[in-house]
């Protein structure tokens, strides 16, 4: 079964969930539903673990695994998770930091690229 996460900003800051089960923070994401997309499962995934939308401008393959970057965008709902912006990786985190640290550049790369495209109009 095939995952996905979303690395979105708002921004210089970045969204991460509190995960109690691995006792860490980590990007939203999870598994991908029979029937959906890559996207359809990031989009679901956001929304169900932060209680908002993300806004996907890119996405990249790692070892099998779809990474969106995105946009945070507006409160939908309560969040399954605890959900916060950070500038930096806080501690603790779910996974090793050097599995963040070259998608949140990747991101911002992307990111800055929408906001160039659009005449520094995306939303921040």
């Amino acid at each position: 079964m095939r995952s996905v996460y979303c690395v979105a900003l708002r921004g210089d800051k970045f969204i991460m969930v509190f995960n109690p089960k691995r006792a860490g923070w980590e990007m939203p994401g999870g598994k991908v539903e029979s029937g959906e997309s890559d996207l359809e499962a990031a989009k679901r995934e956001f929304l169900e673990e932060t209680g908002r939308e993300v806004h996907v401008i890119g996405c990249t393959d790692v070892d099998g695994v779809s990474v969106f970057a995105g946009e945070v965008g507006e409160i939908i709902g309560e969040g399954e998770m605890e959900c916060c912006l950070f500038e930096d990786l806080p501690e603790p985190l779910s996974f090793p930091r050097v599995e963040y640290l070259p998608l949140i550049l990747w991101a911002r790369r992307v990111s800055n690229a929408q906001s160039s495209r659009d005449g520094g109009t995306a939303s921040a």
